[in-house]
């Protein structure tokens, strides 16, 4: 995966499995093209889940997101993904229907600073 640092950022958690490096976990994020907004991906492996990686990946996604201006972060996803909508709750995102596929849903993060901190 190619990553720029500021308009693209990767979390990749990684495990010593016998000897070997393994793959656990990624999150991600691409902006849009004013660099204001933008899409989010989480996705950990099945053994690796309710372990608290997944929103240790998505706390860093977002902090860097800030730290790079992204005043709001989303993801489309399908409604009956559980998993997603409990996280992205215990984040403080959004939901929504998505405007360009009513099949799906919009989960969406305010980024943007208010007075005493951010936005839950």
């Amino acid at each position: 995966m190619d990553v720029d640092y500021v308009h693209e950022m990767a979390y990749v958690a990684l495990i010593h499995d016998n000897g070997h490096l393994r793959e656990v976990g990624i999150s991600r994020y691409a902006t849009s093209a004013d660099g204001q907004q933008c899409e989010c991906a989480v996705t950990v492996a099945y053994d690796w889940r309710r372990r608290g990686l997944t929103l240790l990946l998505m706390r860093h996604l977002i902090g860097v997101a800030r730290k790079h201006g992204v005043t709001g972060m989303f993801t489309i996803e399908d409604p009956a993904n559980d998993g997603i909508r409990e996280l992205a709750g215990h984040l403080g995102f959004q939901c929504a229907v998505e405007p360009c596929d009513s099949q799906l849903v919009r989960y969406t993060l305010n980024l943007k600073p208010v007075k005493g901190g951010f936005v839950p």
